[in-house]
């Protein structure tokens, strides 16, 4: 049984390429949603703007990882705008890092 944490570990593999921080520890994933029944996850992110240049690069990157998931045969990426995402949203210990350069 896949877990939202194996999600998210598998999804620390995407590094926003902006800021050079994976989206997980970013806080660009509001949610997952897991349907054990029917073997699909939809997850629920934002980007770090609306006019985001790569924001289709990163949707595919979300779900071809979702692919690789053993239990995992659907998915969906759904891009929310709400809450818009901003710096307060990024792991503690990321941002103090990102302060230093």
């Amino acid at each position: 049984m896949i877990t939202k944490n194996d999600i998210l570990e598998n999804l620390k593999q995407i590094i926003d390429p902006e800021l050079e921080v994976n989206i997980v520890d970013l806080g660009l994933i509001y949610d997952i949603k897991i349907d054990e029944q029917n073997k699909k996850a939809a997850v629920f992110m934002t980007l770090t703007s609306k006019g985001c240049p790569l924001s289709n690069v990163i949707k595919f990157e979300v779900e071809e990882s979702l692919k690789k998931l053993e239990g995992i045969e659907n998915s969906e990426v759904n891009i929310v705008w709400e809450p818009e995402w901003n710096y307060s949203m990024i792991k503690p210990e990321i941002l103090e890092k990102l302060h230093k350069y």
